[in-house]
């Protein structure tokens, strides 16, 4: 039996596939409206929920941008606007802040004298000095950390050292259209339970979780920016890879409390909302909208019709042209 490859490069193919690609093949000039259909239109990607009298767009985001990424497009800024009611994840704001940090502190900073240090082998103690040293950040401060909260710790500091940051993040771009616009602002989680769902891994999961981010660490800077990249343009294929799939197979455990778990608890509030008729609108972290436990696939299991947003502007650039058309140009 062939195999697809060979399918693929077999001679009836290649007679197939060659006329196609020259058919479509970008002419004088189609070159700069493919460029500039794809500064229109390539951006992140937005999914709509509905049923007969209610809509619910789902917005997806990363907490980490580069300064100089372009991501408002008209397509988000349209349906923002027609919603009426806007979820977040968490409120940061005034008093919300302050609990943030408390409970920060209080689950994720060790006490009694005790050390991260002191739980690392000589490698990963050279590993740490080496990550401290790249980062620019004192030990003394990663080793009064509990393993969780030190991970997370690496991560921001490869972010800031790759030029990201997360003080532009849409999140907060987005809390401040909100506010502009007088919409009804509705929060998925409250503090505890999203610094719990890092906090009450066991303990090994954690570990493993830190030693693992120190060996990233000089690459973490590097996959962030992808996946700003990715998520910029729409590129979900990527997104799902780098992201969701690479998440679950490296830590089942932080996969289902940061994601599953999550998605649940949000799809319940986002079937209360549906309930109801009218229009909202979802900015919510890019990873609760891939893979098979996505909150598309749960609220599409609820019997909601979901499918991708798309808001194409401008001409079509390329003409498709019909299977018999090339074969009978060909055969002339």
């Amino acid at each position: 039996m062939k195999t697809l490859r060979g399918i693929l490069l077999s001679g009836l193919a290649v007679c197939l596939v060659l006329p196609i690609l020259s058919a479509c093949a970008p002419g004088e000039g189609v070159k700069d409206k493919l460029e500039a259909a794809h500064e229109r239109n390539d951006a992140p990607p937005i999914w709509v929920v509905k049923d007969h009298d209610s809509k619910l767009f789902l917005f997806g985001t990363v907490h980490l941008l580069p300064t100089d990424v372009s991501w408002q497009k008209d397509d988000m800024k349209a349906v923002f606007d027609e919603a009426g009611t806007v979820f977040f994840e968490l409120d940061n704001s005034g008093q919300a802040n302050l609990d943030i940090v408390i409970l920060t502190q209080q689950l994720g900073l060790l006490s009694g004298g005790n050390q991260l240090s002191e739980r690392l082998d000589p490698y990963q103690l050279k590993l740490l000095e080496a990550v401290c040293h790249n980062g620019d950040v004192p030990l003394a401060v990663l080793d009064t950390m509990k393993p969780w909260l030190a991970s997370e710790m690496l991560t921001i500091i490869a972010a800031q050292a790759a030029g990201l940051s997360a003080d532009l993040s849409p999140d907060e771009t987005l809390k401040n259209r909100a506010t502009r616009q007088k919409k009804n602002v509705l929060y998925l989680d409250d503090a505890e339970t999203q610094i719990r769902a890092s906090a009450d891994l066991p303990d090994y999961v954690q570990m493993d979780l830190f030693i693992e981010s120190m060996e990233r660490y000089n690459s973490l800077g590097d996959e962030l920016k992808t996946i700003a990249s990715s998520w910029a343009k729409g590129d979900v294929n990527t997104l799902r890879v780098v992201g969701a799939n690479s998440l679950k197979e490296k830590s089942p455990e932080l996969y289902e409390a940061l994601i599953v778990k999550r998605n649940e608890n949000w799809t319940r509030q986002f079937l209360k909302f549906l309930d109801e008729s009218g229009t909202g609108f979802a900015a919510i972290g890019m990873g609760h909208l891939l893979g098979d436990d996505s909150l598309q696939n749960m609220l599409r299991d609820q019997g909601y019709t979901v499918s991708r947003h798309y808001a194409f502007q401008g001409e079509q650039v390329i003409k498709a042209s019909t299977l018999n058309s090339v074969n009978s140009d060909a055969e002339e």
